[in-house]
């Protein structure tokens, strides 16, 4: 079946208390992501994954989102970076690629982007995309690993 890939942007709303309309009968792992109803930034930016009626992912994404500089060997990505802040699938619809699927869908979505995530413990999904790796000096135990989307 398709993804379809719904933008949730605050608008009008009020800037204290906008919830992302996602559908809250669908189970995440990581609930405590997606409940925070307090959105501080000027401008939230999620992405609801839909296959036919029923809601498979989450994405959260930062425009432009914000690279580490003591990350050893980052070249800066200039005005195109867009940083994939958090992505998750439901746990009802995992083990089907549908996480590859989103990424590639945003990467075509958005051809003039580069794309960088910080992982939360998905090494093994951000290497095999392609991404490269980049580590802190000061080790994984205080700094998440950066992947960074291969130049096009």
């Amino acid at each position: 079946m398709t993804l379809e890939l719904t933008d949730l942007r605050r608008g009008t709303a009020d800037r204290y208390s906008w919830y992302p309309p996602f559908d809250r009968t669908v189970a995440y792992q990581n609930e405590h992501w997606w409940n925070s109803g307090w959105v501080y930034e000027d401008s939230p930016w999620y992405v609801q994954v839909l296959e036919g009626a029923v809601e498979v992912a989450r994405v959260e994404l930062d425009d432009p989102g914000g690279i580490n500089p003591e990350y050893a060997g980052v070249s800066e990505l200039g005005p195109e970076q867009l940083e994939i802040q958090l992505i998750e699938v439901a746990t009802a619809a995992q083990g089907r690629s549908i996480g590859t699927d989103i990424v590639r869908a945003l990467e075509k979505r958005h051809p003039d982007r580069r794309f960088f995530a910080y992982s939360e413990g998905a090494h093994r999904f951000w290497t095999s995309l392609g991404w490269e790796r980049f580590d802190h000096p000061e080790g994984e135990q205080f700094h998440r690993p950066l992947f960074i989307q291969p130049v096009r």
